[in-house]
């Protein structure tokens, strides 16, 4: 009385296999998925008096975000010359995170191997599996005590790979600006923000954040790239303008070369009196060309 039971069980299970194969495909039926790349979200917004390059981090959730130290983000961007995108290092780090996974999961393959005799590792596919993995695992051997008679070398060369797996999964970009310019919020401490707009979204949010915002530290350091003010001026005037409005007493130079030496070819006074009005700037940014003007020649 029980075969027919277990045959059609066994038919049931069989057609859940097909109908899974034919929606997934027959390797993801078999392949285990791994961690998914799942990093800490972050969500950029603007503001009249904050600006134009701000985002806040997520760090409450599954995942505490990780952060490059300061020297590093700094080497980063100065040597890409203050204009990598994050969106740019964020594929950069899903590549890493799938290609280390992959890698981690030929390893743990490679030493399940070592436990059955059963299999010649000189032989196809065997070898190749050897030949990609064999130089990471036996770079920790002979370093740590046996224990038992086992070597835990490999064991610890694995862990450091999950460990690295994670750290990865988990690092936030912060350019422009340095991992340390951020400001810690819990959802209790949201009011000392200071920005009521602000403070009601993330208290809606719900979450505890890390706020980057204002006038990144490196462009005072280093010159803005020239590029960068270019773009700015042609196609976001809008962001020539605030940083001009409010933070032209830094001495810092917001606006293209082309448009600063034009500018200052004319700085006499019979072509401020007349011809300021000539030069090809966006209307609006006259009134702060001259405040700017006026202060670099003060702090000259």
């Amino acid at each position: 009385m029980l075969m027919p039971t277990i045959e059609v069980s066994a038919l049931s299970s069989v057609g859940q296999i097909v109908l899974a194969a034919s929606q997934k495909g027959y390797l993801d039926i078999f392949k285990p998925q791994g961690p998914i790349f799942n990093p800490p979200p972050v969500y950029f917004y603007t503001d009249p008096s904050e600006g134009f390059f701000n985002f806040f981090v997520v760090e409450s959730g599954a995942g505490t975000p990780v952060y490059l130290p300061n020297w590093l983000s700094e080497i980063i961007q100065v040597l890409s010359n203050q204009q990598i995108n994050i969106l740019f290092l964020r594929d950069i780090q899903e590549w890493t995170y799938e290609s280390l996974k992959i890698f981690k999961t030929l390893c743990e393959m490679r030493t399940a191997l070592w436990w059955w005799l059963m299999f010649n590792p000189y032989q196809e596919p065997f070898n190749t599996l050897r030949v990609l993995t064999e130089w990471y695992l036996t770079a920790f051997t002979g370093i740590f005590p046996v224990i038992i008679g086992i070597d835990i070398g490999p064991t610890v060369g694995l862990a450091l790979l999950g460990n690295t797996l994670d750290v990865v999964g988990r690092l936030v970009f912060t350019m422009p600006y340095l991992p340390s310019e951020g400001e810690s919020f819990t959802v209790d401490s949201l009011d000392a923000l200071g920005n009521a707009p602000l403070t009601e979204m993330l208290t809606k949010f719900g979450h505890d954040v890390r706020i980057y915002r204002y006038f990144p530290s490196l462009w005072s350091k280093y010159s803005i790239p020239d590029s960068l003010r270019e773009f700015w001026y042609t196609k976001k005037p809008e962001i020539t303008e605030y940083l001009i409005k409010n933070y032209y007493n830094l001495g810092i130079d917001f606006l293209p070369n082309r448009v600063l030496k034009d500018y200052y070819d004319h700085a006499n006074n019979e072509v401020l009196s007349t011809g300021l009005n000539g030069l090809k700037v966006v209307p609006n940014l006259i009134d702060t060309l001259d405040k700017l003007f006026h202060f670099s020649l003060f702090i000259n």
